[in-house]
């Protein structure tokens, strides 16, 4: 059996344009179990670059609630918790993936109204926060992620 210790991944370069250090999202990721995304609700556009399937895999690989939202009638986050964790969870941000097509953007209101009656924070954000979140093994955020500010 060779040394693992010989054919550790070395990437100066995509370390210092993704802003991580890959022994540090390892070591995160070891940690994280698998429970990266626990309890986070993400959704995800139907019409989304290159299909809603990659990006289910992604973040049921790490723990989280997965739908793809269509616009049409809200859907409710199941808990089987007491009122008192219910309150726990109230303005935790829900994320919405999605690109900047017109047939994306049209849904984006409808998200928003669902994600408020439901005591959630509405987050319509880039694929490059779910991605730079599953790389780094931890849960970015930086308002540049927002569709808003891209399609400005």
């Amino acid at each position: 059996m060779p040394a693992v210790e010989k054919y550790l991944l070395k990437d100066a370069a995509n370390e210092k344009r993704f802003k991580l250090k890959l022994k540090d999202a390892v070591r995160r990721a070891k940690f994280n179990s698998r429970h990266l995304l626990q309890d986070v609700a993400v959704c995800c556009t139907a019409d989304i670059v290159n299909g809603p399937d990659t990006f289910r895999a992604i973040v049921e690989a790490n723990g989280g609630i997965f739908y793809v939202y269509r616009g049409r009638g809200g859907f409710v986050l199941k808990r089987d918790e007491d009122e008192e964790e219910e309150e726990h969870h109230e303005n935790e941000p829900i994320y919405l993936l999605s690109g900047l097509k017109p047939e994306e953007k049209k849904v984006w209101p409808k998200f928003e109204q669902m994600a408020r009656d439901g005591g959630m924070v509405p987050r319509i954000v880039l694929t490059e926060w779910l991605l730079d979140t599953a790389m780094s093994q931890e849960i970015m955020w930086d308002d540049n992620y927002l569709t808003i500010n891209a399609a400005a």
